[in-house]
């Protein structure tokens, strides 16, 4: 009771009032090639085909950052990531996938949300083609999305994607 008396007066007092959840956890999507949309096969799978941001509170006038980490479950040869997330400015680590195959990338909207706006990121996901190439099996990986809104709180996502080679 404390806690939740002591932390309402503090989100009250930034005047943001947002949620964000994943749209379409368990959809089926289609991956492309890590190494560009001309360069292979596209991979099909599960895994949400975007998020929103539902904005109750005041207008959010400055950038909205966040992350990105796909992570593997069990053991794969190869990673899946993200190849673009709507209007957001994408950018990769370097290298975007780690020797464990996880990915990782961050992210900035620099166009607001206005005062009672649900704002839809479309997300279009990518696997990391790897030589020799899987076969027959399906990998399953974690994701994680952190937003950190203007007023520096997080707002963090999470699901799941596959790829089936």
């Amino acid at each position: 009771m404390i806690a939740t008396a002591i932390a309402a007066p503090a989100a009250a007092a930034s005047g943001y009032s947002a949620t964000a959840a994943l749209v379409g956890q368990a959809s089926n999507i289609t991956l492309v090639s890590s190494s560009g949309t001309g360069s292979g096969t596209n991979q099909t799978g599960k895994g949400p085909t975007g998020f929103q941001i539902n904005n109750t509170g005041i207008a959010m006038t400055g950038v909205i950052t966040g992350t990105v980490n796909i992570k593997p479950s069990g053991t794969v040869i190869a990673g899946a990531g993200i190849q673009s997330i709507g209007s957001a400015t994408l950018t990769a680590a370097v290298p975007a996938y780690t020797n464990a195959f996880e990915y990782n990338a961050t992210f900035t909207y620099a166009g607001g949300v206005t005062s009672g706006q649900t704002l839809t990121f479309p997300l279009s996901f990518q696997y990391q083609r790897v030589t020799p190439a899987p076969s027959k099996t399906t990998y399953s990986y974690t994701l994680t999305i952190t937003l950190r809104l203007p007023d520096g709180t997080d707002r963090i996502m999470a699901g799941t994607v596959t790829v089936a080679y």
